[in-house]
């Protein structure tokens, strides 16, 4: 299953890496509509009404889409609800994912629930990860699920080959199932009294809460992250060196200080401030890592709340992999923290 998830999210990265946005596209945590049709969106509760041309790529805690989508709809959020048809794919990732109108291409995703809804058609193929997945509509393609407990309702209909990965299943599925049906019954993974699903939850949760301080702090503070990327893709491994010294430096100088007469305040705010460092370290990395894949992939510029969004998933999909994971997010930490010192560093010279 986790296989399955790796794979799934890999596709998930590519997708949002070509999707077309125009420069100023992503600047605004609101809706903002390119020139080309296409929808990009954040915030806290997003709701579409409207029918939209191209596609639609929102990131928010709840979502809800009652208009039809003409091409693609791609989604991260904490509650996603599809009323509307969709004549392209469907990408979702999040805690709870509703399916409720037709699919005219592929759907993919990933959440602790997944339901595609009675009376919803999917014409191409299914590929779902996720910890209860209820099916009740009809699919035309192949399907590849992997879950703790798939359901099926009376309208279920897979009409290709299923291929599937679950604890809990129901006994009479291959009456459901057109093709050929491959079934792998999984051990229990979760320890006793943790809830299924906990693994994607906090996946989930940890790449939204990525998204959130990384947009906060673009919208607000867009100079101030602009440059200290400058620094990080400039001076990499200089950065690298000065936030492992940080890292070791400040925190002895801290307690050095706690001792003493007049330091103990300075050493709290030393501390403080090495906390808040650590905080947002790997903002600028994950927005320069999106900007290098997004211009090397089409050659032209968008903006940065699009850089940092796929320098984000890139980032949570790299985090999955078991020891490299974190190694990789420990560097990233190290870089954006030796690229805030020396950026400090500059505003502290005086200006000849």
């Amino acid at each position: 299953m986790r296989n399955k998830l790796l794979s799934l999210l890999v596709l998930l990265t590519v997708l949002f890496s070509v999707l077309p946005f125009s420069a100023g596209a992503a600047e605004e945590s609101y809706l903002e509509y390119t020139s080309s049709g296409n929808v990009f969106g954040g915030g806290n509760d997003l709701q579409v009404d409207q029918d939209i041309q191209g596609d639609l790529v929102l990131a928010g805690s709840t979502i809800k889409i009652n208009g039809n989508v003409m091409d693609d709809f791609i989604g991260a959020g904490g509650e996603l609800t599809v009323n509307g048809d969709v004549s392209g794919n469907i990408i979702a990732f999040g805690g709870i994912i509703r399916v409720n109108g037709d699919v005219g291409g592929d759907l993919v995703a990933a959440g602790g629930q997944i339901f595609l809804s009675q009376g919803s058609t999917v014409e191409g193929d299914v590929l779902l990860a996720g910890g209860d997945v209820n099916l009740n509509g009809v699919v035309n393609g192949d399907g590849s699920v992997s879950a703790g407990t798939l359901r099926t309702g009376e309208d279920f209909e897979l009409k290709g080959d299923l291929e599937l990965e679950a604890q809990n299943y129901p006994s009479d599925l291959e009456n459901d199932v057109g093709g050929n049906l491959s079934v792998t019954r999984t051990a229990q993974e979760q320890y006793a009294g943790e809830p299924r699903g906990f693994g994607i939850f906090s996946f989930i949760l940890g790449l939204l809460a990525a998204l959130a301080l990384g947009f906060i702090l673009i919208y607000t503070f867009p100079i101030f992250i602009s440059e200290i990327s400058e620094v990080v893709r400039d001076l990499t491994l200089k950065a690298g060196i000065v936030g492992f010294l940080l890292l070791i430096f400040v925190p002895v100088l801290s307690l050095i200080l706690l001792f003493t007469v007049f330091g103990w305040s300075l050493s709290i705010l030393l501390i403080l401030f090495l906390a808040l460092a650590v905080l947002i370290a790997t903002v600028p990395v994950k927005l320069l890592a999106g900007t290098i894949v997004y211009n090397k992939v089409f050659k032209k510029e968008a903006g940065k709340m699009v850089y940092y969004l796929l320098g984000a998933v890139i980032f949570a999909i790299v985090y999955e992999i078991p020891f490299l994971g974190s190694l990789a997010g420990f560097i990233a930490m190290l870089i954006g923290l030796g690229a805030i010192g020396i950026w400090l560093a500059g505003k502290a010279k005086p200006e000849r």
